[in-house]
């Protein structure tokens, strides 16, 4: 199920050269992308997999280029603002495809 109230983030890409052959962490790029907060109570009713350790599942659009091991920082509103208006970074830890009319529409994104 989406959620409908979007939110701006930071994606920092690590390691999109095709001749980095180890991770670098001084190797990134930063774009501004788009998410949407993601129900994932609808796939444990149906028994679809989920990922014990996630604290957060975010819809993409399948143009951005997103891979496990990125990060994503929330720009703007946060979901518990506190006080420290500390900004929040999320690694990904997994990303699924989202299937509509045989072809890929969305990715699930799975955070940490």
């Amino acid at each position: 199920m989406i959620l409908v109230n979007g939110q701006k983030a930071r994606l920092r890409q690590f390691n999109r050269r095709p001749n980095d052959d180890y991770f670098d962490d001084q190797n990134y790029r930063d774009i501004i992308i788009k998410v949407v907060p993601y129900d994932v109570d609808d796939n444990i009713r149906f028994g679809i997999y989920t990922v014990p350790e996630a604290t957060g599942y975010y819809m993409v659009n399948r143009n951005v280029d997103i891979r496990v091991g990125d990060q994503l920082t929330f720009m703007g509103k946060f979901e518990n603002v506190h006080s420290d208006m500390k900004r929040r970074t999320h690694t990904v830890l997994k990303v699924q495809d989202d299937w509509v009319y045989n072809r890929v529409e969305n990715y699930i994104v799975v955070v940490k």
